[in-house]
């Protein structure tokens, strides 16, 4: 019996984010066997559907849109990436290891720290496996252009980045960009559901829902 699978991300008017989630979707249909579709925030989801939010941290959208969604439409939500900090965490670090060539300096990049904390916990501790790791943000505190000036300063050629976003689009290109004018080598990893168990995470987490 086919089901109604949802996974609901943020969305974005750049058309290589809606290709990463339709391609994630594809992914988590052939691990799941059963019917996957995607949705974004403001989309009307089909009553009785079973809801994977795409999320990374505890935010507004995950606390107050999402279940305002939830309760419109009747759907059944299952926690998603977001409740599972120490699960991100070590996919970050497997695709951190996998990307590292040379590089002393690894930086963890999130889009916001004020709402991570529990993944930054989980990162913090996985990080210690490098010699020069850093959390750092794209926006905010402790953001990504000043951790790379400091080491510039410290006379450090090669860096690391690896993403900690969920899909390419907007916010990876503002990362390069900063990479890019920061006049170090830096090489960007791949974002967490390009890992190649994050579709089968996923696929999990609508069987555990049954």
């Amino acid at each position: 019996m086919c089901e109604l699978n949802i996974l609901l991300s943020h969305g974005s008017p750049n058309d290589v984010h809606r290709q990463a989630v339709e391609s994630l979707c594809l992914r988590v249909k052939q691990a799941l066997g059963d019917e996957i579709q995607a949705a974004f925030l403001g989309d009307a989801l089909p009553q009785g559907a079973k809801v994977v939010p795409l999320f990374l941290t505890q935010g507004q959208h995950l606390e107050k849109d999402v279940p305002a969604m939830a309760e419109a439409s009747g759907v059944q939500l299952i926690a998603g990436p977001a409740g599972f900090p120490a699960a991100m965490a070590e996919m970050a670090l497997e695709m951190a290891v996998a990307q590292r060539q040379k590089q002393r300096a690894v930086m963890f990049a999130l889009y916001r720290l004020n709402v991570a904390e529990a993944l930054m916990a989980e990162l913090y501790e996985r990080s210690k496996k490098f010699p020069l790791p850093a959390i750092a943000a794209l926006h905010g505190q402790c953001d990504v252009a000043s951790v790379l000036r400091l080491w510039q300063a410290e006379d450090i050629k090669d860096v690391l980045i690896q993403p900690v976003l969920l899909f390419p689009g907007h916010s990876m290109d503002a990362l390069a960009a900063v990479a890019k004018s920061s006049g170090l080598e830096v090489r960007i990893g791949p974002v967490l559901s390009e890992h190649p168990g994050f579709a089968a995470w996923l696929a999990g987490r609508f069987r555990e829902s049954a």
